[in-house]
């Protein structure tokens, strides 16, 4: 590939670094080199710019730290020039530095970024103002090597005060240029590849098919096959050039690497990698992707310039760690939801995989291994105790997708590592099974090794978060060949059917540890796995956070699960850990950490401060189960439930509940007062939220438009109004341009109507946050979707009461029990959730109870509706509900009743964080 070189210009800027340098080299100063010499010029089609500048200082020898940018031009180029500028700020964000200089001979511009990345002017050079034309710069050398001497110590006393900050070569890499160079080419790239597939019908047939098999792993931030396909290509070019020259001082065959330049093409770069793979292994980081070549000239170079940025910029001068931290951020960079899988958190890696390990001189496979971080934290403690060679070749990884493995290879690798073979292979964790031929090549010979795949003692793993009904078709095709799958519930994600599956891996009596979504806690469907699960494993361990997230990147709150397989032993009890640390907490400190892994291993808890400890046998579970209440609720010590179980009555024994009425679009359904003419006959009286809803007596304050009428019987009776406002959304579209008549219609319905036949006398909210309560209706009143609705049943015609024993704390706890906390921090609950809950039962109540309990009530209608953690800390709420424990003679429990519901709460609103 030719490259055309401004030679004129580039002398002046060799000239200029090595002036530079010559003032360095006699002086003791914080910048210590300065360098740019690989940096070529490219002028083709669409003037792509280099991605770094034409001069960098340093801050040490080995150009490992870089304190600025210089961006050069001649006079002939004005210093106030608009691309000159944006050029130089670009390369400083890029190398996420805060400052850079753009220098013209005339005049010399300091620019510092603030926090915002505004940059400003910080310090303008004039002295050389008279220099005006190229042949100038060579009259009047000596005055701006003069000058460039005063700008360099004045810059050294920038950096001495610490305004101006440095970056090092390490972070760089790892949280900046991956990016940068995925932000410049995946578009150009795109355009490439969808060009060159209108003329390559195989091409196109490849693509196509890679897209339906993988979309999903991009489902969160690309929708077109081509730009995840160039981004795929970009990051697979990235991670091999960085590895590549991170392994090159230890692996002799990676120093190929520097054979890459700007006259060689894509097809000779991946001969390089087969050659480097041929002499040290790496197939999983080294091999190419399929029409990786089809790349345009502009971001080839890019690559090149990427490869020649890192072997003149000290990359074989950092430390382990260094390069271990470069390794992590590319795989950062690289981490998308592999299949719906996010990155494991290291150290939720390491509690993990200590957690689930009996014997460690067991094989220990990741049958997801994503990006690999569980299998490297195993290979790390394993390495603790025995030989290097030994720790690696008992941990096995794998992947269904390929992407994954290149960066779990790099992840699995440390220093001294690099020469023993990773057990990183491909394959579909839903058709393992033990004896699987498994080729590997031995990096040391580069000699293939014919594997079997062994039985396992542990198999640990991050199960794809991947719903029922974006499971691929062919891992549908494994599911129907499982003997139990039929025993799940329709609905249930990938990560059930993996769990299952698996155990045909592992011996009797191995482990299982897995991290999975928490949706299993609290549906119906994840009832029916733990029951699945029970045939091939004992339940061992579950384990969630009380304090945040795992997954900071995500919304998804997850578990880990720790099953033993069946072994003909009998059922043990469960042990149910709720955390009182952060991931962030427990990484720096090692003591909280081990009494974590020490109390679950232990089944005691050491410390409730690090973590909480619930258990409770087989037959407890079952019979908590049967109240409705969810596997989330017995993190909290819920046990005394069964010890109250007669004195309580599912609701939908005592009120009929429903959910409000279901139509969209509430412009039409929920005129707006002072908006409309319409018939007063043809309007009800709705509550559309509860968010405004302050005491526990409420009225509805909306209308709802409610025309079971055509509009031929209401020209007919000459109602205007409501003829008048069907019209105005006959004609208009939803949010994807579909008519409304289209979509709003329904059977045996017009497509304006809304039935009004659903009126409650109580109500209460869908996904409830930190309210929870039952408000009566003043009047009998219609429903908007978001709210539940209740009458009562004829049996049950206390109303009074009911509505006082619907308030209680122990109907909060049995709500907040019943479902579980979504990703934002609000209870997952809908009208099935409340119609199955329990509530305390109102034909146990006498005629004296009944008065005691109502007058209490009457006080906590009057005032405002707290949250809970207020409401159960308020004197007026703390006498009622002892009030209410005591009529039913289970006062005793208000302690144990008030800890579970606030810790539940407490738990859920940690998932915001």
């Amino acid at each position: 590939m030719e490259v055309i070189i401004n030679e004129n210009e580039r002398s002046w800027v060799i000239d200029l670094i090595s002036k530079i340098n010559f003032i360095l080299s006699s002086n003791d100063l914080i910048i210590k080199k300065a360098g740019g010499e690989s940096t070529v010029s490219t002028q083709s089609t669409g003037q792509k710019k280099n991605m770094f500048p034409d001069l960098i200082l340093y801050g040490n020898e080995e150009k490992s730290v870089i304190l600025q940018g210089w961006e050069m031009k001649m006079p002939d180029t004005p210093i106030e020039d608009e691309e000159f500028i944006k050029d130089a700020q670009r390369k400083a964000v890029a190398l996420n530095l805060n400052s850079c200089i753009i220098w013209n001979f005339t005049y010399a511009v300091l620019y510092i970024r603030n926090e915002n990345n505004e940059f400003s002017i910080l310090k303008q050079w004039n002295t050389t103002s008279y220099i005006r034309s190229r042949a100038d710069v060579e009259i009047y050398q000596s005055d701006w090597e003069q000058l460039l001497e005063e700008i360099i110590i004045e810059l050294n006393s920038y950096f001495m005060s610490g305004q101006l900050h440095n970056a090092v070569i390490g972070t760089i890499v790892a949280e900046n240029i991956i990016t940068t160079l995925i932000k410049r080419n995946k578009d150009i790239i795109s355009e490439y590849l969808k060009n060159s597939a209108f003329c390559d019908n195989v091409m196109n047939a490849y693509i196509d098919n890679w897209w339906i098999h993988l979309k999903n792993e991009y489902e969160h931030d690309e929708s077109d096959k081509y730009k995840a396909y160039a981004k795929s290509i970009v990051l697979s070019w990235a991670n091999r050039i960085t590895f590549a020259h991170i392994i090159k001082n230890r692996q002799n065959g990676a120093l190929l690497i520097n054979e890459l330049n700007y006259d060689t093409t894509p097809r000779e770069a991946n001969e390089i990698f087969s050659r480097i793979t041929a002499k040290c292994d790496f197939y999983n980081i080294f091999s190419s992707m399929n029409y990786d070549e089809n790349i345009p000239v502009l971001s080839w170079y890019d690559f090149i310039e990427y490869s020649n940025f890192l072997k003149n910029n000290g990359i074989d001068h950092l430390n382990q760690e260094a390069l271990q931290n470069i390794l992590e951020g590319s795989i950062a960079v690289g981490k998308r939801e592999i299949n719906g899988q996010y990155a494991t958190p290291p150290e939720l890696a390491k509690i993990l995989v200590r957690l689930s390990v009996q014997d460690w001189r067991d094989t220990i496979l990741d049958c997801c291994c994503g990006t690999g971080t569980i299998p490297r934290e195993a290979i790390l403690i394993k390495k603790n105790q025995l030989s290097v060679k030994e720790a690696v070749e008992s941990v096995w990884a794998c992947d269904k997708y390929k992407y994954p493995l290149q960066i779990a290879n790099i992840s699995m690798i440390d220093s001294d590592t690099i020469k023993i073979a990773n057990r990183i292979f491909r394959h579909n964790a839903l058709s393992l099974s033990v004896g699987d031929d498994i080729i590997i090549v031995n990096p040391e010979t580069g000699e293939k090794l014919n594997l079997s795949l062994p039985v396992f003692g542990t198999v640990v793993s991050n199960l794809p978060f991947v719903s029922f009904e974006k499971i691929p078709f062919d891992d549908k095709e494994e599911i129907l060949k499982m003997p139990l799958a039929s025993e799940l519930d329709g609905r249930s994600d990938l990560y059930c059917y993996i769990a299952l599956k698996i155990a045909d891996v592992m011996k009797p009596g191995g482990n299982l540890g897995i991290i999975t979504s928490n949706s299993w806690l609290g549906t119906k469907a994840g009832t029916k796995l733990i029951m699945t699960l029970r045939k091939r494993y004992n339940l061992k361990q579950v384990h969630i956070s009380g304090k945040g997230r795992w997954f900071k990147n995500a919304d998804v709150v997850t578990t880990i699960l720790i099953l033993k397989k069946k072994n003909n032993d009998k059922n043990t009890d469960t042990t149910f850990w709720l955390w009182k640390k952060s991931l962030d907490e427990f990484k720096h400190d090692s003591i909280a950490e081990n009494i974590l892994v020490n109390s679950a291993t232990l089944e005691s808890e050491i410390d409730a401060t690090v973590t909480k400890m619930s258990r409770y046998s087989l037959e407890q579970i079952d019979d908590i189960q049967s109240l409705n209440v969810s596997y989330n609720a017995l993190f909290h010590n819920i046990e005394w439930l069964l010890e109250i179980k007669e004195k309580i009555i599912p609701i939908n024994e005592v009120f009929r509940v429903f959910r409000g009425s279901r139509r969209g679009w509430d412009a039409l359904f929920y005129p707006e007062p002072g908006n409309h003419k319409i018939e007063s006959k043809y309007l009800k009286k709705v509550l559309k939220n509860a968010r405004n809803v302050t005491k526990l007596i409420a009225t509805a304050d909306n209308d709802a438009f409610c025309c079971s009428l055509s509009l031929r019987e209401l020209e007919k009776l000459g109602d205007v109004g409501a003829i008048e406002w069907i019209s105005k959304f006959s004609n208009q579209r939803n949010n994807v341009g579909k008519p409304l008549p289209e979509v709003l219609q329904r059977s045996n319905m017009h497509w304006y109507e809304l039935k009004d036949n659903e009126i409650a006398e109580i109500f209460t909210m869908m996904n409830s946050d930190k309210r929870l309560f039952f408000a009566k209706f003043e009047t009998p009143s219609f429903l908007n979707q978001r709210l539940i609705g209740l009458t009562h049943k004829d049996n049950y015609s206390d109303l009074e009461l009911n509505h006082a024993l619907l308030n209680s704390m122990f109907t909060m706890f049995c709500i907040e029990a019943s479902g579980f906390g979504r990703g934002l921090g609000v209870l997952d609950i809908n009208k099935d959730n409340i119609a199955n809950c329990y509530m305390l039962n109102p034909k146990l109540i006498n005629s004296i109870n009944r008065q005691k309990i109502l007058d209490s009530f009457e006080k906590i209608k009057r005032r405002n509706i707290m949250p809970v953690y207020d409401e159960l800390n308020d004197p007026l709420r703390i006498e009622f509900e002892h009030e209410i424990l005591r009529c039913f003679g289970i006062d005793k429990y208000f302690d144990k009743i008030k800890f579970s519901l606030l810790s539940m709460q407490e738990v859920r609103a940690t998932a915001r964080k």
